[in-house]
């Protein structure tokens, strides 16, 4: 999603480590993680096993042009290269957050790599990390000895210590990674509460709830982020990823219309499972009639009452999940016996959960409509399917081209819109980048110093054959 970092002209050897760290920082973090849990699941011989710990032999050798040894640090909740702290993309929290945790359980701090860290030594090593002392006073140091009795001359270790806050780098504390940080972690605890619910077991949703909160601290600070994360679509998580997107948008609505901190808890924990008695799965095509896709709002609050810790958000959680498919005339489903108005949250999950579905291909069953257009087929039905005041205000903070929307510049340039406008103008003029050549990208403010150029009207962006995700975290 990121673009590679380039070296600048005259960049000086410590600036050169630093780009190698941002990048192969990022591929050491993964590779790692993956071999750790390759080698959980496979004999240490297995071919998977063998080419894991090869591939991660081969990226950690690069540092070595420079160094002669490299660590892999644990610094609060973030993993670093020596000093910089290594950013990741969406894709690679789930690797992160594993290894993290890994290295939590054995009090491990730092990973120190010499020029003798071989592929053999990495899965002796792996060998060892995995059959080590976890969650105890003492881990770290039967970590090093077993490491120091194996002969392991390549790979050495330094214990977790607790961050002081003059050690804290400005990074630890960037908003947009907060952000980021917090949508995925939603997504997969939406991942283990299906898991959890699969597999028979009652389900404990206090992680979630933690997540949530994050993701309301978010939406105060950095919602231009949450929309960038919100408007991505990849069919390898498209269901969790729906949960969390309309808890997004449902407390960036009610953000706006002035909730408190107290109710948009109850807001985001209703909006995160208004769809759980769905299984956890999007619809097939021409399944979105069949009677289990009519029943899951009734599924829904059988199920949130089977689990744990939801506590005073249970209330809102069921009544948001029984009545999201309903509209405000009265009509929708399930029939209601007699008319009565829908709650607040349900008017506003009504709205965020119609538009993720029907700009994302699958989750109704049918294929994407794009964002604008969504948009425009919404107002339609101001008044009737969604309540008018709260879809305008939805409209205001997505803007008439939302974030995602491929479009055409009035000077012929494509262009992705990366967020909404500021000010007046913030409907109508977006923030976007548009297209040049080489895959290159110009950002430009239509509301500020892109005022002269405006939109001319939508594209479609297979008909260009690009990536549009991939622009929207170049800035």
């Amino acid at each position: 999603m990121s673009a590679e970092p380039v070296r600048p002209k005259g960049a000086s050897l410590e600036d050169e480590f630093q780009i190698k760290a941002l990048t192969s920082g990022r591929i050491m973090v993964n590779q790692l993680a993956i071999l750790v849990k390759v080698a959980q699941m496979h004999d240490l011989r297995n071919e998977a096993v063998v080419n894991a710990a090869q591939a991660l032999s081969n990226t950690v050798s690069s540092f070595f042009e420079d160094k002669k040894s490299v660590s892999l640090n644990l610094i609060g909740e973030y993993l670093f290269i020596e000093d910089v702290r290594i950013k990741y993309n969406v894709e690679d929290f789930a690797n992160f957050d594993f290894l993290a945790g890994e290295f939590r359980k054995r009090k491990l701090g730092s990973l120190v790599f010499n020029p003798l860290a071989d592929a053999d030594q990495l899965i002796l090593f792996v060998s060892i990390f995995l059959t080590a002392q976890t969650d105890t006073d003492d881990a770290h140091r039967d970590l090093a000895l077993r490491i120091g009795a194996s002969g392991i001359s390549g790979i050495s270790t330094e214990e977790l210590k607790p961050p002081r806050a003059e050690d804290e780098p400005e990074e630890t504390i960037d908003a947009a990674g907060a952000a980021t940080r917090a949508y995925v972690r939603v997504v997969l605890r939406v991942k283990e509460l299906f898991g959890g619910i699969a597999s028979g077991e009652p389900a404990d949703i206090r992680k979630l709830k933690r997540a949530v909160q994050s993701l309301i601290d978010s939406a105060y600070k950095n919602e231009d982020v949450l929309l960038r994360l919100s408007a991505i679509r990849r069919k390898e998580d498209l269901f969790p990823r729906h949960f969390a997107n309309v808890c997004v948008l449902s407390l960036l609505m009610g953000k706006r219309i002035g909730l408190s901190k107290y109710h948009m808890a109850r807001l985001g924990m209703a909006a995160l499972l208004h769809d759980i008695g769905r299984g956890g799965r999007p619809c097939e095509p021409g399944e979105e009639s069949n009677e289990t896709l009519i029943g899951h709002p009734r599924a829904g609050v059988q199920t949130i009452l089977k689990l744990k810790g939801l506590n005073e958000v249970a209330v809102s959680a069921m009544i948001v999940s029984y009545e999201h498919h309903r509209n405000v005339d009265g009509t929708g489903y399930p029939k209601a016996v007699e008319t009565k108005e829908l709650s607040v949250y349900s008017r506003i999950v009504r709205i965020a959960d119609n538009y993720d579905a029907v700009t994302s291909s699958g989750i109704y069953g049918s294929e994407a409509v794009p964002p604008e257009r969504a948009l425009r087929l919404m107002s339609g039905r101001a008044g009737s399917y969604y309540d008018k005041e709260f879809l305008e205000k939805f409209i205001l903070a997505m803007g008439n081209y939302p974030v995602g929307s491929f479009v055409m510049l009035s000077d012929g340039r494509p262009a992705v819109v990366v967020s909404p406008g500021k000010g007046k103008n913030r409907p109508s003029r977006p923030f976007v980048a548009a297209l040049g050549g080489e895959g290159g990208a110009e950002f430009l403010d239509l509301s500020g110093d892109g005022g002269n150029i405006s939109i001319a009207g939508t594209l479609d962006p297979q008909t260009y054959g690009i990536n549009i995700y991939g622009y929207l975290f170049l800035n």
